[in-house]
Parts: C-alpha cells; structure tokens; sequence
C-alpha cells in the first residue's frame, strides 16, 4: 500500500466536504468551502500518482476552479457518462459539463484552467440544504438528500424534470444511496432510522431503526454505501453496545445482525470499491468473490475492510487533525481518496495482491443477472433445451369457426385422419391500433399437399427448402379501427405461467357475453348502485398499482378490462403467485396479513399474502369506492356514498364496524387520508378537517380543522414552543397534512390575550390522545400543557386542575370517590411526579411543587403502611 497526501489539493484552508474520482480515472473533484463562496475543484489525478508528474511544470494540478455556488457545496458526485453534480448549503444543485474549449478558458463565477466546465443546469427544488448525492447505476437519475427532510430523484435527461419526491425521514437526511441493480434507493437520516424505498413505484420497502436508538450526537454527513453485489447496505453512525459501528444490512429480509466494529468515535462515511474483488486464498484452488469497503469516522482514522475477512485489511490513524468526512473509490477499484474538514485530502493506492483482481464488467453483469433476473426482453425466441424434443410432432391446429373474432371453446379435435377445412386464405386482415401498431388478425392456411405426412395421421411437420415460392395471391384489408384480438383458449391452471404470450377472454368480448345482454349495463353496475348519492370521488382504474405487504411485494396491472395481481416474495423476480380477475382494479391495499384488491364493479376481494388463498367471498359494501386501507388483519374500506365499514379478517371474517360519513364531507371535498388506530378509523378530507370514530361513544370527534383560524394559529404557535412539536404516532399522522392543505398564509384572529386559545388546543390534543388510546402522545400533550401554563400569568387555577387530578383523594372520606388511579395503562401519581420535576424547573411556581410533593410524598407513605399491615 502506497500513501500520498498532496499539499496543493486544497481550498485555501477551507473545509473539503467531499471528494469523487471520474469514472476515467484521470480526474477528481472536490467540493466545500470557498473564500466568499461555495467551491467545486477538478484536479489531474497524474500529478498525485506520479511524481515526476507532479514536479513537472508542464504538468497541469488545477484543471478548473468553479465558485457559482452562493454558500458551501457538501457533495460532488460524478455520473458514469462524466457529468459533475454538486450540491450545497445554497440549496442548489447544479449539473457541470465539460465545455469542447479547452486551455486557459475561464466561466463566470469560476477561476481560469486548462478546461472549461458549464453549468447545463440549475436544481432548485430543495427548501434547505443538500447534504448528499448520488447517480442511479444504469439510468440518468440523480437522488439529492436535504436538510428539508425529503429526498428527490430527478432524471438527468430531461433536467430539470422530477421523477419522485421520497417524504417519510422526520429529521435531516444525510446520506443516499442506490442498489447497484437499482431496484432500490437507501437514504439515512438524523431521525435515526434508514429507508429503503422501491424504485418501480416509490414506496417505502423498509423501515429501520433498531441499530440507530441509542445514537446520541449527529454528525456533518451519514453517508451509507452499497455493495457491488447487492448483498449488502452499510450506514454510517450506528451504536452496539454503547460502540459506535457501522450497520451491516442484508438484503435478504432486511436483518441487521453484523456490524464493523473499531472506530472510537461516529462513523461519518462509507464507500464501497465499485469492483466485485476475487483473490485466491492460500491452499484454495478456486479463487473466492468478496468486496472491499472504505469506512471513516470521527476519530480521524480510515479503516478498509474485505467481507472475506474477519477484521479489517488496514486501518490508518490521525490521517487527519479532524473528520473524515468523504471517500471514494477509482475504476480500477485499486485507488482510494478520502478528504477531511481540515481542508486535506489523501490518497491511498493498493495492490491486487492486498486487495484481489477486479471481476471483469460482464462477468459482474451475469452475476448481477443470476441474483437479480434479467428483464424480460420483447420478442426473444426460445431455447431448446431438450433436442428429444424436436422428435416430437406438433398437434393439429384446431378449426377455426366461421365467425373470424370467435373464440374456439369446442372439444379438441379427433385424432383421426381427417382433412383440412379451408379457411378464407385469400384475404388478410391488417388492423392500426390507435397507438400506431400494427395487428394482423390470424388465420387458418392449411399446408401444400406434399408437405403433408401421411404416415402419421392428424399431424404436419414443417418443411424447409430454398425453393423459389410463387407469389402470394391474399388481398390485405386494412383498418384503421382498434379490434380485440382472438385467443385460443387456455387451461386456467397454465393461466398465470403463459401471461407474456396468451390474453384471457375478456368478459366483454362479443363471445363471452349472453345474447341479448349489452356491455354497457355491465359496466355501469358500480355507479347505478350509487345513484345521485355520489359524495366522495369514486376511485378510477388506473395502468398499475403496488405495494409492500412484510417481505412481499404486491402489483396489479390493469389490462383489456382485466386486472393480473402479482405477489413477489423478497427480491424474487418471478411471482410466488398469480392470478385474473374479471375487472380493471381501482384501489389496493396490503398488510402482512391480508391484501385487499377493489375493483370497478365495487367488489372487495381479500387474499392471504403468503398461500394466495382467499379467505372470504368478495365484500360487496356500497360502490364505488372511494378508499381502501389495510393495517394487521383489519381491511377499511369507504364508499364513494360515505358508508364507512370495518372487517377483521382471518378463520371467521367479522365486522368491526359500521358507520357513515357522508355528513363529514363538504361538497366538492375528497379524502386526504383514511388509517386505522385500534380498529377506529380515521378521515382527513381535503377541507383540511380530521375525524376519528369512537365505536364506544358511537360518534365521530374532530380532531383537526385547519380552516378554523383560531385552531390552526393555536397549533403553529404551540408547535413552535419549546417541547411543543408531537411524537410520531397516530394522531400527528392524521394531522401531518391538514396546514400543508390550508395553504401556507396564516390568517391573523387577532385575539386581544392568545393564551386561552393556545391553552384550550393544547387541552383538545391531550383529550384526543386519550380517546384514541396514544399513550406517547397523551404524555406528551400533558407536558406540553403544563409547561407552557408556568409561562402564564394568571393560569394557576387550570395548572391545580390537572395536578388534583393526577394526585386524586388525599384523605379519608375521599375513599369512595370515582378517581381512577390510572390513565392509558400509566399510573397518575407517576405522572404527578414527571410533571412536579417540570414544575420544579420554574423557582416562581416553588410553592405549588412543595405543596403537592408533600402530599404526594403523604399518600406513598400511606400505601406502604398499608402493604406493611397486610
């Protein structure tokens, strides 16, 4: 191993955030601190590698200083087709190309070099700062991760085109990264978790949280890396045993059981070597795969690892006089650069003896294709496997009727010699598709008759031969019209396995209707259910639907009035299984448990994720739908016409409940949202109102109105208190949207004296977490109220309210008095004491805390003589 720390690779003593190698290999980028500015550098890597390079003057270091950027740039990524993305404190990200001028050029805003990079575009969606970049693997995406808590995922070949906006971190994302097959994007983020999310449709695929809970302090960067084999998501900043690590995340099911372990301090960064690595070990006689990952950390030290061995290949300490807080890997996979907030960088250069030979790019490809599948390819032939095969003859094709749309459902034909009816041979049909195809409708030819074998009876063989044919005589018709093309009928239990190349009999099909009976009324069975009550807007079908269910994901494509649900286990590429069903689908929801599918007719159809089996008929609740949820083993669904209905799903199917909200809609409003709490449902409609369903109290509670001035301007004012922001749980869930859909401008009420209004929101929050039985919520609404009341004057006597309620009867003839001793499952008098130590906080409320601390102390002592006597 070879170290070089180059003096010159620097910002004038400014922090270098970031540090990225060209996919050539003969450049590098750093990105940071300016002097009045953001800065992007791109150096000759000859200079660093060589040293006569580098004591050659002729010898360019600086290729082009870049200043365009108005604050500190935190990321410089390079694409695989050398496109320079850089992100900053400026929340722009700006897209560099390498300008065909060359030699002593300059660009505004930039410093004169021997090339020319342009800015081809400017990214300017961010709210805040963008602290993390990274490009998709084989697609011209680019996921940006911000200080606003969201990451974007734009296309590079349509800038400055979005292609999603993932929104689900609560606290600053750091750190994002692609799969290198690019089935997912990982992001991390100071909330102390790490998302997966899918890449065909967006979702969340997992959640994890359990390495990041006791991760104390955050650092500058978290930025997560993934294997070249796909095997392996590594995050920054995780804790074991009170020991920083960095996590080790299998992709199969998502386990967290393996860690890197050494660093003393926060892991800031990871960057895996973009080469599947092979090396032979001593006394093999294969050589054996494994990858090689670089790990930095606070402690200054860098630390490179091999997953073929137990404890790390190198580590290298006081590298830096501060962080490290960016690395990465050359081409070659032999070259390792790293950079730090004290304004150096270093470079390391390995060999294959230490490291392993890289896999060749086509072999790293049919590896990825052995794991992961390879996409189905339009129009490829198939291979014969078995050549006995060949030796078999085909069947007879069957007679086709007289009608030339009909679908052939008759017996199979004899197998006794017969001779071929004649088909229309002299005319072919050619059809365009509204979208520009072509379709050519099938018809019977029956074989010349020397090409027929006459020793074997009911079967042709094909003939082969040079032989100059003579000229067609079929008239082609064409049409400009869409037809149904015909199919042959299929054995169901072949169905799902012949999806690519058979279409199933589509019910409104001229042959696969009764006489008499138009398509039409089919059609419209939903809506003529519903009539003139239409409240909410009914769900439409759309081309594709999706979602996760635990380790299953589950997809329906809409076709020809048909809908095919697929359910895929893990990262399976082939379905676990499959199945029709006689309606375009509008609405899917799924749980690990159950999978709910409603389609156009207003049927509700449940199947178990994992057998496929059902286990129910279909629901057929008032139509058409205008929601469907799934949480547990609980399906929601609610009607375009306000009913609102609840099942249990599992051995014997129940409903849970049954109401309406048809009087909860405005007109012309539709649903924000519908979750399930405890078998409650909860709406929010997009009048910015929420609603919970009390089944005890048999009453819908308001729970959020973000058009009412007074409450909402009593939420922003106490969520901007100290303490004053809720936990994550089901009611901030219901309420996370209803500001964001009022609009941003806040109406003034212009209230003489706001804190009776601050107070009595404060007061509706703690009441609706105890009605929906959020106990985390509760506790925090509790504190919440008490803590802003000991910042009032004159709110003493509702500050006592609460404490005599927490503290209950505290003499004898109070005995027999209703006060329960507990709240949410939590005793009181231990919410008495949480809240006395807040009250203690505040020298002005002293003598309250003394007084009701005496009687607490009073009654404990009373329990224990109690116990005692007994």
């Amino acid at each position: 191993m070879k170290l070089v720390k180059p003096n010159w690779v620097m910002h004038d003593g400014y922090p270098i955030f970031s540090i990225d190698i060209h996919p050539d290999g003969k450049r590098f980028a750093t990105g940071g601190q300016g002097g009045d500015s953001g800065r992007v550098v791109i150096w000759n890597m000859q200079p660093v590698m060589d040293e006569t390079a580098e004591l050659d003057q002729n010898v360019p270091k600086m290729l082009c200083q870049l200043d365009n950027h108005l604050a500190c740039v935190n990321c410089v990524r390079w694409s695989n087709t050398g496109l320079l993305a850089s992100g900053g404190v400026d929340k722009l990200i700006m897209i560099w190309r390498l300008s065909g001028n060359t030699g002593g050029s300059s660009i505004f805003g930039g410093k004169a070099g021997v090339e020319t990079w342009r800015c081809i575009a400017t990214l300017r969606s961010h709210e805040a700062d963008v602290l993390d970049l990274a490009w998709a693997p084989h697609s011209p995406w680019l996921a940006s991760a911000s200080v606003d808590n969201s990451v974007i995922v734009w296309d590079a070949s349509k800038f400055p085109a979005i292609v999603a906006v993932l929104k689900g971190h609560t606290g600053f994302v750091k750190g994002v990264t692609w799969d290198p097959v690019g089935k997912y994007l990982a992001s991390q983020s100071d909330d102390k978790t790490l998302r997966v999310w899918r890449t065909t449709d967006w979702a969340e695929e997992s959640l994890i949280s359990e390495p990041f809970e006791e991760c104390g302090g955050t650092t500058h960067v978290l930025r997560l890396s993934w294997s070249p084999d796909g095997q392996y998501l590594v995050s920054a900043h995780a804790m074991n045993g009170g020991g920083p690590t960095a996590q080790i995340i299998e992709r199969d099911g998502w386990t967290q059981d393996k860690d890197f372990v050494g660093h003393r301090k926060a892991v800031t960064c990871v960057r895996f070597n973009g080469n599947i690595l092979q090396k032979k070990q001593q006394g093999a006689s294969k050589s054996t795969q494994h990858c090689c990952v670089a790990i930095g950390s606070r402690d200054r030290s860098l630390s490179v690892w091999l997953t073929s061995l137990k404890r790390p290949l190198v580590v290298i300490h006081e590298l830096f006089t501060h962080s490290v807080l960016d690395a990465s890997w050359s081409p070659c996979g032999l070259r390792l650069a790293a950079c730090s907030w004290d304004g150096s960088v270093v470079f390391f250069e390995f060999t294959q003896q230490e490291l392993g030979q890289p896999l060749d790019p086509a072999e790293q490809s049919s590896l990825h294709e052995r794991l992961y599948g390879k996409p189905l390819v339009q129009g490829g032939c198939t291979v014969m496997e078995a050549p006995e095969l060949l030796n078999i003859k085909p069947p007879a094709p069957c007679q086709p009727t007289a009608h030339p749309s009909t679908v052939d459902s008759g017996p199979p034909p004899s197998t006794t010699p017969t001779t071929p009816v004649k088909g229309p041979i002299n005319k072919q049909i050619e059809t365009r598709t509204s979208d520009g195809k072509r379709r050519i409708t099938p018809m019977f030819i029956p074989p010349p008759a020397e090409s027929m074998d006459t020793s074997i009876p009911g079967t042709t063989v094909p003939t082969f031969t040079s032989q100059t044919r003579t000229k067609s005589s079929i008239v082609i018709e064409k049409r400009n019209d869409v037809v149904t093309p015909n199919v042959t009928s299929v054995n169901p239990a072949i169905m799902s396995t012949a999806a690519t190349q058979l279409v199933p009999k589509r019910r409104d099909h001229p042959a696969a209707r009764p006489n008499n009976v138009s398509p039409a009324k089919k059609l419209k069975v939903a809506a003529e259910r519903a009539g003139s009550q239409l409240i909410l807007p009914a769900l439409k079908p759309c081309s594709s639907l999706s979602q996760q269910a635990g380790h299953y994901a589950v997809t329906v494509n809409n076709s020809q009035g048909l809908a095919h649900l697929q359910v895929f286990r893990g990262t399976d590429s082939e379905p676990t299984w499959d199945l029709y069903l006689g309606y375009s689908a509008v609405a899917l929801a799924a749980s690990p448990a159950v999978i709910a599918l409603g389609l156009e007719d207003g049927s509700i159809h449940t199947f178990y994720p994992a057998k496929g089996s059902r286990p129910a008929p279909p629901f057929a609740p008032p139509a058409p739908l205008a929601k469907v949820h799934a949480v547990g083993n609980a399906v929601m669904v609610v009607s375009s016409c306000g009913d609102v209905r609840v099942w249990e799903i599992g051995n014997t199917c129940r409903m849970i409940c049954s109401t309406s909200a048809a009087h909860l809609a405005a007109p012309g409003t539709s649903l924000l949202s519908c979750t399930l709490h405890n078998g409650m449902p909860h709406l929010a409609f997009t009048n910015a109102r929420a609603y919970i369903y009390h089944k005890e109290m048999g009453t819908w509670l308001l729970i959020g109105d973000s058009q009412d001035p007074v409450w909402r301007w009593s939420s922003v004012s106490a969520s901007s208190t100290p303490g004053g922001r809720s936990p994550r749980g089901p009611l901030s869930s219901l309420q996370e949207g209803l500001l964001r859909t009022a609009g941003h401008a806040l109406p003034n009420p212009r209230l003489a004296h706001s804190a009776p209004s601050v107070v009595s929101y404060l007061e509706q929050q703690l009441l609706t977490s105890k009605a929906i039985g959020s106990t985390q919520e509760y506790v925090h609404w509790l504190m919440a109220l008490v803590s802003f009341l000991l910042t009032q004057d004159g709110l003493e006597k509702r500050l006592r309210i609460i404490l005599d309620d927490l503290l209950g009867p505290s003499h004898a003839s109070a005995s027999k008095s209703i006060w329960e001793s507990t709240i949410l499952g939590i005793k009181k008098h231990k919410l008495l004491s949480d809240v006395l130590t807040v009250v203690g906080g505040h020298l002005r409320w002293q003598r309250i805390y003394l007084e009701y601390t005496e009687q607490l102390s009073a009654l404990k002592n009373q329990s224990l003589e109690k116990v005692q006597d007994l």
